[in-house]
């Protein structure tokens, strides 16, 4: 398969994926008893950040978390973190957001147990003693983002493999997808953030589900 090739089938398996999410009905429920490792994890409000950067002004989201070992097990702690507006527009936390941002949200709040996305990455070791409390952080394009999700993975091992709905691959089998068992956190409408400064939106609930 030629690189073109490659890439228009990876964008297809994505399209896919996403429809499971946006499609009512088409993912499968998380387990209601975990069937693997799973953090305790607490995510705070979203809030909003401005600030002038090398680029000129400029607007973020942040928010913080922390999540707490009590599996039975040592795991890998790799979160990520997507937030989807109400247009459906896809941010993945920390592209296009300046090292600078980052250091000034992180002197701003004042934690020292505080980790950015990338230094909070590793083994998270069982107990409350080995808590990681992390920043997460994605530009702001839209200033009137309606409802807002934030879709948090990375917090349980559990997986689900499904079947990409009229998806077939170059030898015309069924392509498969892996989901993950995802914390979606959904936000209120906050309005115009013209000047809305660092006032909190709240959650209006949050669940887990298969992404």
């Amino acid at each position: 398969m030629s690189f073109k090739n490659l890439l228009t089938f990876a964008l297809l398996v994505a399209a896919a994926a996403f429809t499971f999410v946006t499609a009512g009905g088409l993912a499968p429920e998380p387990s209601a008893v975990p069937k693997r490792w799973q953090l305790q994890v607490e995510f705070g409000p979203l809030r909003v950040y401005s600030t002038t950067t090398d680029g000129g002004p400029r607007t973020f989201f942040y928010q913080t978390y922390k999540a707490v070992n009590r599996s039975g097990q040592d795991v890998i702690f790799a979160p990520s973190f997507d937030l989807v507006d109400g247009d459906g527009v896809v941010t993945r936390s920390g592209r296009s957001v300046p090292d600078s941002v980052t250091k000034a949200l992180m002197s701003r709040l004042g934690n020292t147990l505080m980790q950015d996305q990338i230094s909070i990455m590793g083994t998270i070791l069982q107990g409350e003693e080995n808590a990681k409390e992390g920043l997460v952080v994605w530009p702001c394009e839209n200033f009137r983002p309606g409802e807002i999700n934030v879709y948090a993975a990375g917090f349980s091992g559990e997986t689900a493999l499904v079947k990409a709905p009229g998806l077939k691959d170059e030898k015309g089998k069924d392509v498969y997808i892996t989901l993950r068992k995802t914390r979606q956190i959904t936000f209120a409408n906050p309005g115009d953030l013209v000047n809305r400064g660092d006032t909190p939106i709240e959650s209006t609930g949050a669940k887990w589900i298969m992404r």
